[in-house]
């Protein structure tokens, strides 16, 4: 019972902050993204972009409207952010369940440590025969061995010394076949819960892009002058062909008296 608790109320925290940075490098790669596909947007033709000059066209708009591409990059920014925040929260839900009890999770371990320096490249229907009873074997090696290293702890209050150093390497072996586990599953949970799900609703995020209340009423307030602006013009322009009228009739008045004389 005390080696089941132990690493429930001693979480692992540099397995943790490994997790995060992970996690931290997947959503950088896809923040940095941003510009060089706006530029691969930009000079690629309708060719390599099945035919479609769609991309080229939206590239051209984005790139000519500042206020467009931050809208769009700020919410790539945002869906970056989101799925990372996913992805930390599933991987501490697992460790949590991981570490409440650690043995259920080292069942499905289906390699050993020690086997993990003689792994075989096995394909095929005959392969996968012989395959298949190593890997049932091989699911309670672990287990095995941990039970093994747990029946040699000494009970006696005289032996606690040596009891607590070999709980402690217990402890120990348990972090690092776990560690060794989940480190193997990193690239499909970043595969299936932080790139698909980004990418799912990347479409969603991107129609529900609205102006803040800032931008809002920039904008209402540029209207307005330019709405003004167009009446003064359009003023002018009546002014201005009010005079060439009178003058285009001055000149046939001339003309016409001219021609009496």
């Amino acid at each position: 019972g005390v080696v089941v608790s132990l690493p429930d109320t001693n979480p692992p925290l540099p397995l943790q902050q490994r997790v995060r940075y992970v996690g931290e490098r997947i959503k950088w790669f896809f923040v940095s993204q941003k510009e060089p596909v706006l530029e691969f947007m930009s000079k690629s033709d309708s060719q390599a972009m099945g035919g479609s000059k769609l991309p080229g066209q939206a590239a051209r708009i984005i790139t000519q409207n500042e206020i467009t591409k931050h809208l769009l990059f700020e919410a790539w920014d945002k869906a970056c952010q989101r799925q990372l925040d996913q992805f930390l929260e599933l991987f501490d839900n697992m460790l949590t369940s991981t570490f409440s009890n650690p043995w259920v999770f080292l069942k499905a371990a289906t390699t050993t440590p020690e086997a993990t320096d003689c792994v075989e490249d096995l394909s095929g229907e005959n392969l996968t025969k012989q395959r298949i009873p190593r890997e049932i074997e091989s699911r309670a090696g672990t287990e095995r061995t941990l039970q093994e290293m747990l029946n040699t702890i000494p009970t006696e209050s005289t032996k606690i010394e040596e009891a607590v150093d070999k709980v402690q390497m217990l402890v120990l072996k348990t972090y690092s076949y776990i560690r060794s586990q989940i480190c193997d599953q990193v690239e499909i949970f970043s595969e299936s819960f932080f790139k698909v799900p980004m990418l799912r609703q990347l479409s969603s995020d991107m129609s529900e892009i609205q102006l803040s209340e800032e931008d809002q009423e920039r904008y209402r307030s540029r209207r307005e002058r330019l709405n003004e602006d167009i009446e003064r013009e359009k003023a002018l322009t009546a002014e201005m062909q009010s005079c060439i009228d009178k003058i285009t009739q001055f000149k046939i008045n001339s003309q016409a008296l001219r021609g009496t004389l």
